[in-house]
């Protein structure tokens, strides 16, 4: 009679070993490139929108006009925090307008929008022109400075430099974007 030689139980407990070892190894590569490529389309998606948002803001920050107004926080009739100011810059409309950014919230849905308004200071109709810029932004905060200290508020006074400090909804961060405003 033939002997049959098989594996040992040791042999054998070997390969099980070295098998959960490369498989617990490439789970973790894996899951680490998995991620990865998370965070990498997660910064994409907020690039794609700090980039626009900045050169709106931008346009409109460079096109102040104050011979009609100084730019200002308010609130409004419904109590929501706004930044106004005229710019000669209009998107919607030939001339001088009035430019007003706020939030808008869907307390059902659960949804923020900042919003771009814009009205006509030559026309007799109060209605103007809204425009969903973002739905990313959650609230935001208006600074100025004059002589480098920052202060909320204009006080009557012109700033030299202005921070909206944009609070993101998603990531629970904030985007801090500072522009210098011409006299």
């Amino acid at each position: 009679m033939k002997l049959v030689r098989g594996f040992t139980l040791v042999e054998l407990l070997i390969a099980v070993a070295l098998t959960a070892f490369v498989i617990t190894v490439s789970y973790s590569f894996f899951n680490l490139i998995e991620k990865s490529g998370r965070f990498s389309a997660e910064n994409s998606e907020l690039q794609s929108t700090i980039v626009p948002l900045f050169y709106i803001f931008l346009k409109d920050f460079e096109s102040i006009d104050r011979r009609y107004g100084a730019i200002s926080v308010k609130k409004d009739s419904d109590n929501r925090k706004t930044l106004e100011f005229y710019t000669n810059s209009c998107y919607y409309f030939k001339g001088v307008c009035r430019v007003k950014y706020w939030i808008y919230e869907n307390k059902e849905k659960k949804i923020h929008y900042l919003i771009r308004s814009e009205y006509r200071i030559n026309s007799l109709s109060p209605s103007g022109i809204d425009v969903p810029v973002t739905s990313r932004v959650s609230d935001f905060q208006i600074l100025f400075s004059r002589s480098g200290d920052w202060y909320n508020g204009t006080a009557g006074t012109s700033p030299s430099l202005l921070k909206i400090v944009l609070k993101l909804r998603d990531e629970g961060g904030e985007l801090p974007l500072v522009f210098k405003l011409r006299n």
